[in-house]
């Protein structure tokens, strides 16, 4: 198995990704990137970076995963930007819509409570 792993110093891997020694040193240190240490020099291996590389994108998928104000259409990638949900369907209200606007309703829910106003 060894006999055919690449291993690679972190400063190649500082180059292969285009960021500073310093930041994959921290990577290392944190357990973020996981390294062989052999003697005083780590190294990091494919298998290593690709596993990094996997959990990124885990982590990036979850915080991309955005939510929509069901008022005003505004995504929105922080759940702190939503302080509310429609009185009828629980879908969500972004803050501004509810503190600013003193919305309860989504728009279809809306839209319905203004024309029973009006009747």
């Amino acid at each position: 198995m060894i006999e055919n792993t690449k291993f690679y110093s972190l400063e190649e891997i500082a180059n292969k990704l285009g960021i500073a020694y310093q930041s994959v040193y921290k990577l290392v240190r944190t357990g973020e990137l996981e390294a062989l240490r052999v003697g005083r020099v780590y190294r990091v291996t494919d298998h290593d970076l690709e596993t990094y590389f996997q959990r990124q994108r885990e982590l990036v998928k979850k915080e991309v995963a955005a939510v929509t104000c069901s008022l005003c259409g505004k995504s929105y990638f922080s759940s702190l930007s939503i302080a509310g949900q429609c009185k009828v369907c629980g879908l969500p209200l972004c803050r501004n819509c509810v503190e600013l606007k003193n919305a309860q309703y989504c728009e279809i829910h809306a839209e319905n409570q203004d024309q029973k106003r009006k009747s």
